[in-house]
């Protein structure tokens, strides 16, 4: 793509044809919308190179580049769609770009289940601007009204004679255009949507189906070397003594380099280590076995999971840290007619995607180019210039297709390895993270401990609720010196419980970190939605309530949730009022698609519900307990996320998150024993496999309110519905994950 060097906007429009493009059009920045003065600032400048959403080729193909990335949740295709819906385009004549990574292009973290979110607008703003600008043009050149003319599918049709031009025909007209603003847009009906709510074919399916998708890990340049790297058993341990007499004599291996010590705290930076750079994968890796390396105690010697668990368990019998407090929950428990009480247990987790991290890196001189499987292509780009020394635009990050991410490529220090090993051989390098590497060198999901207690009446009324955290924070990677979860992770689903109880206080203890702690899908939603609805299952029995009804009466009534109430001011966002009723409803609706009244001995249904990322969801799962064996037989789920865009993206990704929270629920522990990680691989971090995957059914609330989270929303309430499932099906509850604990699977 052309880059523009031009003053104005006139000129930044109307650039395609100064620019050298081979056709000549109509470019648009959304964030020229969005931000409109700091695109004038950044336009002004001429060192700076303005990146664009949008072309119009005269050849009349539309390309659409998408600022987000793609690592198998359809992004890629639901953004770009949206602004060819918007805009009135033929999708058969438009072509996805995947964008690299540049502050043009606004905000391109691809987490949080944020992109079709906050972006969703800002995509429609580009292609309303688009079509008003190609239908002032065609109302130029026929010299009528601008109400004569109207954009139909690729084309501009003059309303009165029934002649049109085509995109193509009026690209170089409307690139001569002004920028509107918003104010002067008029937005597509829902009616008149061609794709919104409908959806097309995902840009990547057919080279993904086919095997010819190019991911991180495919990427080949010319001389190009691989590297892998042997990292110190544990975080934090430095090299003493390396022999690599063996290594260097294995064919093929073309260089030994030692990587820098870790800087703590450990955020992006890259890992301590001993890269083996060799002509082929084959000779890497033997290279690496051949090294000889001691090294000295690592930073959490004195960590072991197990232990761990243990002592942030004790500290959960004492009154915590009070992070919300409603009522007077010591008062209610003084008056109490019996306390139902219980302690829950997750373990660390690891992202496991398919793909292991994997980045090429060529540096030439003070400029460095990337191609990464990197979901902050942008972050990558500044810690990379940082660790070279170099300035930022010498620095380009090309976003490839993920084979997942989870949010471990949220982090990009293994695409800081890569330029830091690519700069010492003075030729491409590809790094390539094995397995081995991904799972025992994670950003892993904190384990946690939780203690509930709910205070009834003598009529077994709930009267008073405490509720206790305990487990290392994410910010803990970014300042060591964090020791308890932080209000943005106690927010999710914590701080944030919508049971109505009078008398209520959430406390967080102290946990130390054992290893890097990051985001993993769903985040803290994870351990807050288990504990939240097996707790509420129990005592649906202590009270002698059907559970599904109990949630629904925990609840409360239907109401807006001020965030005052829940004490998270400052970290809610208004435009997303919390609605109980939308709660509920999807409670409902899956307990109605599961048909749960009906099972067979050894047979059970279990419910749970999650407030999640905006959106609400419901999951229903039977299970069937047979001679120790646990088999999960079918997962219903309900989700209200607003205005779905894309439906089969939308579900798949629900499929999708049913998948990835059984497989931690049943299968997924991570042991730290002195601050090493014990699991390796697949054998013994096993994930779901197709013969233990159930049938998934899917229904999403028909909505028209703002598009909300998607991706992880289902998560959460998966291991607590399975949880309450086992419980119906055999009387035995399970407060500890994962479930293999305690059954085969």
């Amino acid at each position: 793509m052309a880059n523009l060097t031009k003053l104005s906007r006139r000129a930044f429009i109307g650039a395609i044809g100064l620019s050298g493009v081979a056709v000549g059009g109509l470019m648009l920045s959304g964030r020229s919308i969005k931000i409109r003065n700091k695109l004038h600032d950044v336009l002004n400048k001429p060192e700076k190179k303005a990146r664009l959403f949008v072309q119009v080729g005269s050849d009349n193909i539309v390309t659409i580049w998408a600022h987000r990335c793609e690592m198998g949740q359809g992004v890629k295709t639901s953004l770009p769609m949206v602004v060819a819906d918007e805009m009135e385009a033929d999708w058969d004549n438009v072509r996805v770009m995947q964008a690299p990574g540049h502050p043009d292009f606004g905000n391109q973290t691809t987490a949080g289940s944020l992109s079709v979110q906050t972006s969703y607008m800002q995509m429609r703003e580009v292609g309303a601007s688009v079509r008003l600008m190609l239908e002032k043009a065609a109302a130029q050149i026929w010299e009528v009204e601008l109400s004569q003319c109207r954009a139909e599918l690729h084309r501009v049709v003059n309303l009165q004679t029934g002649s049109f031009l085509t995109f193509g025909d009026l690209a170089e007209a409307a690139s001569t255009i002004d920028v509107p603003l918003v104010s002067e847009l008029q937005f597509k009906s829902d009616n008149d949507f061609r794709y919104i709510g409908k959806g097309v074919a995902a840009v990547d399916l057919e080279p993904m189906v086919t095997g010819q998708a190019e991911y991180a890990v495919d990427i080949q340049l010319p001389n190009m070397a691989i590297a892998v790297v042997e990292h110190p058993p544990a975080i934090g341990a430095k090299l003493v003594t390396l022999d690599d007499t063996a290594a260097r004599k294995v064919p093929g291996v073309i260089d030994i380099v030692t990587l820098p010590h870790t800087v703590f705290p450990a955020r992006y930076n890259p890992l301590h280590g001993v890269a083996v750079v060799a002509e082929n994968t084959w000779a890497a890796i033997q290279g690496r076995k051949a090294l000889k390396c001691s090294w000295s105690e690592g930073r959490y010697t004195e960590s072991h999971s197990e232990a761990n668990r243990e002592r942030f368990r004790q500290r959960l019998q004492e009154t915590g840290e009070s992070v919300r407090v409603n009522g007077d929950p010591d008062a209610a428990f003084e008056l109490a007619h019996s306390v139902v009480e219980a302690n829950y247990s997750i373990p660390y987790l690891a992202h496991a995607p398919m793909e292991p991290p994997a980045t090429v890196a060529l540096v030439e001189g003070n400029k460095c180019t990337l191609w990464a499987s990197t979901q902050n292509p942008q972050f990558v780009r500044a810690n990379v210039a940082q660790l070279l020394d170099t300035v930022l635009h010498n620095v380009t990050v090309n976003v490839a297709l993920m084979g997942g991410g989870f949010g471990r490529k949220s982090k990009g220090d293994f695409c800081a390895e890569a330029a830091l090993i690519a700069k010492a051989v003075g030729r491409p390098v590809k790094l390539i993270w094995l397995r081995e590497d991904d799972i025992r060198f994670d950003y892993y999901h904190a384990q946690s401990e939780q203690k509930y207690l709910a205070a009834l009446d003598e009529n077994k009324n709930i009267i008073g609720w405490i509720q206790r955290a305990a487990y290392p924070s994410i910010r803990s990677t970014f300042d060591s010196s964090v020791d308890r979860a932080s209000p943005g992770e106690l927010v999710q689903g914590f701080t944030s419980s919508l049971y109505d109880v009078e008398n209520f206080r959430a406390e967080v203890h102290k946990a130390e970190e054992a290893v890097r702690i990051g985001w993993l899908r769903s985040v803290c939603h994870i351990q807050h939605a288990f504990a939240n609805n097996c707790f509420a299952d129990e005592l649906a029995y202590a009270r002698g309530m059907e559970p599904a009804g109990h949630l629904l009466a925990l609840i409360g009534a239907d109401r807006i949730v001020d965030p005052e109430y829940l004490q998270i001011t400052g970290m809610h966002d208004n435009h997303y009022p919390i609605n109980t009723a939308r709660l509920k409803r999807v409670i409902r609706e899956v307990v109605g698609l599961s048909g749960s009244g009906s099972v067979n001995a050894r047979q059970g249904w279990g419910v749970a519900a999650h407030y999640c990322v905006y959106s609400y969801c419901a999951v229903a799962t039977q299970v069937l307990i047979n001679d120790g064996k646990l088999s999960i037989e079918k997962v219903c789920v309900v989700a209200d996320c607003g205005k779905i865009v894309h439906p089969d993206n939308a579900r798949a990704q629900i499929e999708g998150a049913v998948i990835f929270g059984l497989s931690f629920a049943l299968l997924g522990k991570i042991d730290v024993e002195k601050g090493m990680v014990v699991q390796s691989n697949f054998h013994d971090y096993p994930l779901l496999k197709m013969n233990q995957c159930p049938d998934i059914e899917v229904r999403f609330i028909d909505s028209n309110e703002p598009p909300t989270g998607l991706g992880e929303v289902a998560v959460p309430p998966v291991a607590p519905s399975v949880a309450n499932a086992i419980y119906a099906a055999s009387g035995q509850r399970i407060r500890e994950l994962p479930f293999k604990l305690h059954f085969d699977i």
